[in-house]
Formats: C-alpha cells, structure tokens, sequence
C-alpha cells in the first residue's frame, strides 16, 4: 500500500520527534534509553487511541456514522452491515486473516483501496468511546496494525488542514513515551523508598508522608500524576518548541524542581490589579533583600520598578526575542541572579513556589500545548481580582455552599503595557491561593484531572482506590458504594455549579484540571475550584442579581448570548467532567452507565427544586437546555484541524435526555 511505505515508519525505526528523544537521553540520561525503547509502543498507542477516539466522537469526515460494527462470536462475524457490495468481498475475505478479539466490538469504516478497523471496549454517553487493542487495515491482499496517530492522519484521507496535525502529533507521541520511561524509573524509585513496607495505595503513600513530614504537600504529589494529560485531546503531549530536554525538565510528570527567574519593569510599563498591596513582595518575600540590593548597586529607583516573576523556559527562549529593545531601554531589566525554586503543577504554566506553598503563580509560556500557545491575555490577568471580588459578593449572598463549593481565589495579576499582543500575552503574572493548609489531618485535596491517573502503587485509577477506601469505611458493597459515592461527589457540586449558573449566568469552566475535590475516608468533602480565564458569564441574568463587575475592555468572559454560557457549562461540568467521573465509576464498580445519569438529574432537580422560588424562569430554561435530546460536543480535534474556524462542535446523544424507564 503506497500510503505505508511512504510513511516514515516504513523507512526507519522510530519517528523523527523520537529520535530526538533517543539523542537527547544518549547524551543526558543514558540510564533511561533503555527505559524509552521499551516504552516506545505504549506511547505510541496511547496517542493513537487519544486521537482515533476523538475523530469517531466527532465524527470526522463521517468517521462514525458511514463506519460498520463489527463483533466476532466464535468464527462467526456479525455485523450493522444490511448488504455486502461487490467491491467489499476482497476485504472480507482478507478480513478471516485478521485474528480479532472476541472481547471487543469493532468499528469498520471502507476506503477506496483499505478499510479501518477500530476496537472498542466500551461506548458511554456523549459518543465517548474507549479503544483497546491495535487499530488495524486491512487491504485486498494483506494486513497490519497502525502504528502511529500520524499515520492514521494520513488514512483517513483528510484535508491539508488535517495533515498540519501530523507534525504535532508526532511531538506529542514521542513526549508521551519519554513521560513513561521517566515514569517507571520514578515508581522503582518509589517501591526502594517504601523498602519492606510497600504502600497499597497512593492514598496510604500520602497519609505515612505526611505524618513523617507536616509540610509535605499530598496535593502537590497528585498535580504531578499528570502522566496522559488531557483526557480527551490528542494532542495533550504536544509542546511544540520545546526540546526534549525542556520538556523533561518542565513538565510536572517528571517531577523536577526549577526556577522561576524575575525582571524588573519600569511601573508605567505595567497594568496590575492586586487584592492588597504588595502581593508579589510577599509572595516571594525570601529574595526580597537581594532585589533591593541588586537595585542599590545598579543605582535605580525602587519606587520606579515593578517586580515580575517570569517562568524559567520563558525567560531563557522568550524574553530577549520578545523584548529585544525594550531590554535595551532599559524599560524591562533581566536579574540574572534573582530566582527561587519551583515546581510545576498539571498545567504546567502553573507553578507552586517551594518556600510558600501558599500560592499558586501562573506564568505565560509561548508555547503550545494540547490546542493552544499557553500564553496569557491581558484581560485574564487584570481580571483576576474582579472576577474573585464577584466571587465573594455571590458567595455572601449564598452562605450555604460556603461550607463545601469553594474558590481557590485569584488575589493579583500583572501584564506589560504594549501596542504588540505577542508582548502584552508574555510578560503577564496571576497569582492564585492555595487552601491545602485549611484540610484537616484526615483530608487530602486531589487535583481533578489526576481521578484517571493510574497510581503507581495500586495500578489502578486514583478514582478507583478512593472508591475502595469510601466502601470500606462506609461498610458497603462496591456496587452500591459506588452509587453512594457519586451521590456524595454530586452534593459537593451540583449545587454550586447550577446556582452560579441558573441564577447568576456563570458558567465556570468546570473540567477537571480546575477542580479540587476533597476527600476524608474516600468520602467527597468539599469542592476547591479555580481558574476563571475560560468562564462565561450571562449578562442578563447577572444584571437582575444586581451585580456589575468591570471586567477589562476586550474580555470575552461577558456575553449577551445565553447559548454561549450554555456551551461552556455543559461541555465543562456535565461532558467532560462528569461523563468522565462515571466512565471511570464504570470501570470500578460494573455499575451500569445510566444509573449515574439519573443520579445526575436527581441531584440536578433538586436544585433546580430550591433556585425555583427566586429565579423560576431561568430554572425553566435551564431544564429545557439540560434534558434536551441531543446537545453538542466541543470537537477538539477537528477545531486542531481548522484553527480559523473557532469552537466546533458535534451533535451527540444527551444521557440526561433520555426518558426514565
């Protein structure tokens, strides 16, 4: 087939981003060439899956819908096929080659010369499906695996815009098995660690840390137990940019400690909105007698200066190019001998500062991640403190959830003035709270996006040995216990999500990389949230709630179209978040999808049930827009395809819109 043996593959061993890989460690890490050989399939069929799960949900170029299910019984094959054409017949044929798994269903969509076969284990609400195995073609006269996303990418016969993916699919590809040989030297490190007392769970490995060391943060362990990423992007491994090295050395699953570097900025260069003065002096008050005496020995002005922190690979690859001539002018001054030790959390630009842990502090970085340059606008940064200031007002007005939906708030942001947008989005600064230390001993605070993460200990989900840890204090089966676990997750969410939502037209962004459960026992606590720069807030319905918040000119977070909050709110909390909270229940428990789902609209209705008696219209069309039969779903990958395009979406089936039986 031309297509296989013009793909690189073909011609050598590894891909071009894996070689660099190889290279880098040879020379760096030698110890770990080893390590990356033996992991180099498993990333590659990590990324594969990634994309070719995304590509059916969104039904790219019919993927989905024109594609034939497929399930072998024995020798027998059934299939959705009502008439086999004439030109089928020679793939069929080859098709009793093949030696498919009898515990999967299969996908099969007919090209002109090949078909595709995809595996699925298991299909779940939103057209979320989860593939296990090789993806296969198979011409009139052979057969093989695909090996790699970026080849499925040239199968599929997609536009150029498509093939534009290939390059970052295949930077994520060889990212991702560098995080597994780096990750399963970690966890041999971690079995020497524990010696003749090996821990069962990442939640005991916490527990005996934190006795041995009050200042151990558990939290800052789980942000780091980012191994996969994104769980539904395929280009969560994506740094383009970034060599091998930078992102061994930056990214939180290798758990490095780096530094965050400081420039100095003359102030009329600066916007800045803090909830207090002096934010950055206090939040890095450690290298506070250093700057004032660099200062003094340079002969400048302390009053004229505003401090900055600036991300370590920022200011090695960014700043000069960036800001060439206003490093010249002396306009923005490098301190080459001013840092403080770091690392990162799960969003990488998010770094948590050794000596105050206290804080969160994000930083721009120009480069891409998933889909997008992890720069930072403007209008996030300045922001930040509005957006909190409207918080709190909500929140005083709400006092029942203050004891379990919380935020972590946004207590300062920083951006350089310019006519550029490159030079206003790169030298920006938000500095966020951290409520670790509020949890009492027996609490332990889990970054969302780390639920799905597989524990080095146990070799299961986190999700999964937390639900064993709630059925065994709770005394209940896993069926049933993880029916009442969801119900406690459900308590510490849904009436917050639904209050800022039906009643003041917030929508938060609610997936899991902002979200912060807290869990005592296995048991769902309470509920941390942060990060307001992706939120969309109704006008309307916060205008008849008598709030007012000026948000800076140009900001997207205000919108006049309701569809747009709606968008945002479902994909985020209900898609992402919790169609991704039950998949992994699913996987735990052997508890049927729906009965989740119908837990979700009882938790739904009985707030809508509350919020009836002052906002009754907005509950009305709320119900309308969350029941409704079908609902879109955010098309990741075909937005990746068609960056001009904006938000894409695709049409799916709405669980909670289906009729109870």
């Amino acid at each position: 087939m031309k297509l296989y043996k013009n793909h690189p593959l073909a011609e050598s061993q590894f891909l071009g981003e894996e070689t660099q890989c190889l290279n880098y460690l040879k020379e760096k890490q030698p110890h770990l060439v080893a390590y990356y050989k033996e992991h180099l399939d498993k990333g590659r069929q990590t990324i594969l899956n990634k994309l070719a799960a995304s590509l059916l949900r969104e039904d790219v170029n019919s993927l989905y819908s024109d594609s034939v299910q497929l399930k072998k019984i024995g020798s027998v094959y059934v299939t959705s096929l009502l008439k086999v054409y004439k030109k089928w017949e020679p793939f069929l044929h080859q098709l009793q080659t093949v030696e498919l798994r009898e515990d999967l269903s299969y996908r099969m969509k007919s090209f002109e010369e090949y078909m595709i076969l995809f595996p699925i284990r298991d299909e779940l609400a939103f057209r979320r499906v989860t593939l296990e195995g090789d993806v296969l073609w198979i011409s009139r006269d052979s057969h093989g695996k695909v090996k790699t996303a970026s080849e499925l990418i040239s199968l599929l016969e997609l536009s150029d815009e498509g093939f534009k993916l290939r390059q970052e699919l295949d930077n994520g590809t060889a990212n991702q098995s560098l995080g597994y040989a780096m990750n399963a030297q970690w966890i041999e490190s971690l079995k020497k660690e524990m010696g003749e007392s090996p821990c069962t769970s990442s939640l005991e490995y916490v527990r005996r840390k934190k006795q041995d060391d009050p200042l151990w943060s558990p939290l800052s362990f789980y942000e780091q137990l980012s191994l996969e990423g994104h769980h539904l992007h395929p280009g969560s491994k994506t740094k383009t940019g970034m060599s091998p090295e930078h992102v061994a050395t930056y990214s939180p699953e290798f758990h490095q400690t780096f530094k965050i570097c400081f420039v100095a900025v003359k102030k009329e260069w600066v916007e800045m909105t803090e909830a207090e003065p002096n934010i950055i002096e206090e939040t890095f008050s450690e290298i506070m007698p250093s700057y004032h005496a660099f200062m003094i020995n340079n002969k400048l002005n302390l009053n004229n200066y505003q401090l900055l922190p600036i991300h370590e690979w920022q200011y090695k690859h960014a700043l000069y190019p960036l800001y060439q001539t206003e490093i010249k002018k002396g306009i923005i001054i490098p301190i080459e001998t001013l840092s403080v030790v770091c690392e990162a959390t799960s969003s990488f630009r998010t770094v948590l500062p050794q000596n105050n842990t206290t804080r969160f502090v994000k930083l721009a970085v120009n480069s891409q991640m998933t889909s997008t340059v992890r720069s930072i606008s403007s209008q996030t940064a300045l922001n930040s403190t509005v957006f909190t200031n409207m918080m709190s007002e909500i929140l005083n007005e709400e006092r029942e959830l203050t004891s379990s939906f919380l935020p972590l708030n946004e207590i300062a942001g920083y951006t350089f003035k310019s006519e550029r947008n490159d030079q206003r989005r790169n030298l920006t600064v938000v500095i966020r709270e951290n409520r670790e230390e509020d949890l009492d001993e027996q609490e332990v605070m889990i970054t969302g996006s780390s639920l799905y993460a597989i524990s080095p200990f146990s070799n299961r989900t986190i999700l999964a040995e937390l639900l064993d840890e709630y059925c065994e204090h709770q005394k209940l089966s896993k069926e049933r216990g993880a029916k009442s676990f969801f119900k406690d997750y459900l308590s510490v969410t849904i009436p917050g999500f639904l209050t800022f939502l039906t009643k003041y037209g917030v929508a938060l962004e609610g997936h899991l990389q902002n979200s912060l459960p807290v869990f005592k026992n296995g048991k769902p606590v309470r509920f941390y949230f942060r990060d307001w720069g992706g939120a969309r807030i109704f006008k309307k319905r916060l205008d008849a709630q008598h709030l007012f918040p000026a948000f800076h000119p140009g900001s997207i977070t205000m919108t006049d179209h309701i569809e747009e909050m709606y968008s945002k709110a479902h994909y985020t909390i209900f898609q992402s978040h919790f169609g991704e909270i039950i998949r992994l229940l699913v996987e735990a428990s052997g508890v049927y999808e729906g009965e989740f789902w119908a837990l979700v609209k009882t938790a739904c209705e009985n707030t809508f049930t509350s919020l009836s008696q002052t906002v009754s219209g907005n509950v009305e069309e709320d119900r309308a827009f969350l029941y409704q039969k079908e609902v879109k779903h955010k098309a990741l990958t075909r937005m990746r395809m068609s960056p001009s395009e904006g938000y894409l979406y695709s049409q799916v089936v709405n669980p909670l819109g289906k009729e109870e039986s």
